[in-house]
């Protein structure tokens, strides 16, 4: 019936309790609220308790699951977005049931994936310049929660640069580096310090006569920081 998304990458607890729900492995959650911090601890534990209930027969979990979404639906505002991906399976599930006590859960086959509402680039505009171009990054779920925009050198050498909120989209100034051409991975990371995505710029300048330098990295966004 219900897919969360695509599996989240190894870092902090919420991707783990969340890829635990996209599996529907519903107990494991439990063993990744005591690193969370409230309320995201009341809503894994509420979102944990809906799963049972729902899909392993354990219906004396749907009062306690109910009381978590209470206590939590009006604290969205402290939520990272991939709390607030979890805090929408919790309401469908309760939901469902109130609406019908007797109704039976099931995960549908093949059913499609739906992305978490977290960050994600689809376009840098432009995507190449040189040093103090103003750069606009549009994609979704932009504004609410990237904390920082990181310029990437190399893997583990980056220079954040300085962001502004602009509708959906965030503008930023291609920081100064000490080369004249050079390929670099633009990173937007989100609470809870992770990187949501990446894309490539190239830098230039009126001196440059031959192409950029190739990335001095893995991937963009590199994989330190995937």
């Amino acid at each position: 019936m219900l897919s969360l998304g695509p599996g989240a990458p190894e870092g902090p607890p919420e991707f783990t309790a969340y890829r635990e729900l996209q599996q529907l492995h519903c107990s494991k959650v439990f063993d990744r609220v005591g690193e969370l911090k409230k309320p995201a601890v009341t809503l894994y534990t509420g979102a944990a308790q809906a799963c049972l209930a729902a899909f392993s027969g354990r219906s004396n979990l749907w009062a306690r699951a109910a009381k978590a979404y209470d206590e939590v639906s009006g604290r969205s505002g402290e939520l990272t977005c991939m709390d607030r991906a979890a805090l929408a399976l919790l309401k469908r599930l309760v939901t469902a049931h109130e609406a019908d006590p007797e109704a039976v859960f099931e995960k549908a086959p093949g059913s499609a994936s739906k992305a978490p509402p977290c960050p994600d680039i689809s376009r840098l505009s432009p995507d190449h310049g040189a040093a103090g171009q103003t750069v606009r990054i549009t994609g979704r779920n932009l504004a609410r929660d990237v904390d920082e925009v990181r310029v990437y050198i190399t893997n583990d050498n980056f220079v954040e640069a300085e962001k502004r909120v602009d509708g959906d989209a965030i503008e930023f100034t291609m920081p100064v580096l000490a080369a004249e051409a050079l390929t670099v991975c633009v990173v937007v990371r989100a609470r809870p310090e992770w990187s949501a995505d990446g894309a490539i710029f190239t830098y230039e300048s009126a001196e440059s006569t031959g192409p950029a330098s190739p990335a001095a990295f893995d991937a963009c966004p590199p994989p330190e920081v995937a």
